[in-house]
């Protein structure tokens, strides 16, 4: 290199480290910074993905129907208690469904909205908690990192629970930070920690307090000291914890009359352990995998700061963040039932401190950091990205739009940009870079790609289908999954061939609408019945149910066949129905 260029270089590092510096000395005009790049990246997956299929579905629906019945102390879907999701969630998103108005009890974008301003609020208290720990600026860097982190993004986009968790297990954890590494932390801090572990509670059991627990333990293990939890104020503490969490508890005694009754001791153990819970143990390293892919961008500098932390474990803070991460990642691989993709999101918030630590500790030397992910060729780390959304495409058959082909190449040369970036040492501008390039592939999966992709989602094309069609009492046979019910609004009682041959004489269905698989035992039953079997199709839908690995194929039956309703002309049935593996796949429904 050029003395003319290193000069340039050093010049645009300069730029950089003025632009983060400044920007994080105005606290106000940071956090709006923050605020909009969450609403940047958040939004548009939050407006234009259908619902998902099946625990963001579920969890909508039985809001929708809590609402819906005026009793915010019995949520139910359909028949069944939910005895594995506390009430804390069900009321935020209760109440965003009020505010809506009945008019939108079936747009999944309402019930997001929690979410969405529980993650925001999260990376807000990021910056403003961090920083106390680590300044302004490193604390504005981690935040950002937080803020477009892929799985931060994933539950910033769905009604689920983990996405309100993030709030108070973020603020929990910060708070208890600063108590750890301050000796003189005012006693507003730790009423803000056990605020935020009795709210945690409340929406998510007993995650938040697991993770402190995890945290302290392995703190313990580093120092064999305990005595600076006195500065907690735990006899002040915990019964605020307790008053913020108890309407978890309450509500299940009254839904289950004594709390838990009638669970077995590992379904009771998962319902203490978080709202998600899966039937099979995940193979071992699973949570460590979800973390470091889902991590990105600052999954490339987690070896550097391992390294640097490891080394630097006298200090509190390094301390601290390494407890934070390693106790949590040990209970996760050794006891935890829940999946990867939602649980490892309450590491971030430390894993950002470490990463954005390591990215402010750069003096213009231009040297790739020890131990980073920056060893990999530049130009490899645009096989990421690709693959993503190769695999995306290659799964549905489709070739993507000339407008999302673009973006895709974008990010794949801002994934370039950011390896020779970080090979340079450049790394405050890798951090800004890195941002930009994981935000936008946030932005064109989740708000351009997945939503354009029709036929992998059944209900919203059904629902395109039939829009211009009378509803009242339609029929849906061979589709139960969840957004069947909440989307189209059709009950599991309106959805098997008996209850559409028991329909009252006289009485007709606006809708038959039935899966190819069902159409003979339909048919069958109906004429088992006296009654005519269905006759010519108004309009056909070919989707494929991503829960089941399989394709479907909807017929659609006008209660009137002589006057069909009337559907756009892609809803056309086609004689001849190509599907590989069509007839091989049975239970798909």
């Amino acid at each position: 290199m050029s003395s003319f260029e290193g000069a340039f270089v050093v010049d645009r590092q300069r730029t950089m480290w003025i632009w983060w510096a400044s920007l994080a000395a105005k606290p106000r005009a940071a956090s709006l910074a923050l605020v909009a790049l969450c609403a940047i990246v958040y939004l548009p997956g939050i407006v234009r993905l259908p619902p998902v299929d099946r625990t963001e579905v579920i969890w909508s629906e039985t809001t929708r129907d809590m609402v819906a019945r005026g009793d915010w102390t019995d949520p139910r879907y359909g028949d069944a208690v939910q005895q594995y999701r506390p009430i804390g969630t069900f009321w935020a998103q209760g109440v965003a469904r009020w505010l809506a108005g009945e008019t939108h009890d079936r747009d999944i974008r309402v019930y997001r909205l929690p979410s969405f301003f529980a993650v925001m609020l999260a990376v807000l208290a990021l910056f403003w908690l961090g920083r106390g720990l680590v300044g302004a600026e490193t604390a504005l860097i981690a935040s950002a990192l937080f803020a477009v982190a892929p799985l931060t993004v994933l539950v910033s986009q769905l009604a689920i629970a983990e996405g309100l968790s993030l709030l108070p297990a973020t603020v929990a954890m910060l708070a208890l930070a600063r108590i750890y590494v301050n000796d003189d932390e005012p006693f507003a801090t730790a009423v803000l920690f056990w605020a935020a572990v009795g709210i945690g509670i409340l929406i998510n059991a007993l995650l938040v307090p697991i993770i402190v627990l995890t945290s302290l333990i392995a703190l313990y293990v580093f120092d064999r000291d305990l005595s600076w939890l006195k500065r907690l104020r735990p006899l002040i503490g915990i019964p605020i914890a307790l008053v913020l969490g108890a309407p978890w508890l309450i509500v299940r005694a009254h839904q289950d009359g004594v709390a838990f009754s009638g669970m077995k001791w590992r379904e009771f153990l998962g319902a203490l352990g978080g709202a998600q819970d899966m039937k099979l143990r995940a193979f071992p390293g699973t949570f460590v995998l979800a973390a470091v892919l889902g991590f990105i961008p600052g999954t490339m500098l987690i070896g550097t700061a391992c390294k640097r932390f490891w080394a630097a474990r006298d200090q509190r803070l390094p301390r601290f963040l390494l407890a934070w991460v390693v106790g949590y990642l040990i209970y996760l691989e050794v006891l935890s039932s829940k999946p990867g993709t939602y649980m490892v999101q309450t590491m971030f918030p430390g894993l950002a401190l470490a990463v954005a630590m390591v990215v402010t500790s750069e003096h213009g030397e231009g040297k790739e950091p020890e131990w980073s992910g920056f060893r990999i060729w530049p130009t490899a780390l645009a096989v990421l990205p690709l693959a993503l959304f190769i695999g995306v495409y290659a799964f549905v058959g489709e070739l993507p739009s000339i407008p999302a082909f673009i973006l895709i190449a974008i990010i794949a040369g801002l994934f370039i940009w950011t390896g020779r970036l970080g090979r340079e040492g450049q790394l405050r501008r890798w951090a800004f870079l890195g941002i930009g390039a994981v935000g936008l592939l946030s932005i064109t999966l989740l708000g351009v790609v997945l939503p354009s992709i029709s036929r992998i989602w059944p209900a919203k094309a059904i629902a395109t289908a039939i829009a211009a069609c009378p509803q009242a009492n339609a029929y849906l046979i061979g589709y139960r999954e969840p957004s069947g019910r909440f989307l189209l609004g059709i009950p599991p009682e309106r959805q098997t061939p008996e209850a559409l041959a028991a329909t009252a004489e006289g009485k007709t269905p606006a809708l038959s609408i039935v899966e190819d698989r069902w159409s003979k035992r339909t048919n069958w039953t109906l004429q088992s019945k006296s009654q005519a079997p269905l006759q010519q199709p108004a309009g056909c839908v070919s989707v494929y149910n991503v829960m089941r690995g399989c394709p479907l194929y909807f017929r659609i039956y006008s209660a009137d066949p002589s006057a069909p309703c009337t559907m756009p002309a892609k809803f056309a049935c086609s004689d001849k129905v190509e599907h590989v593996g069509f007839e091989k796949s049975g239970d798909c429904d």
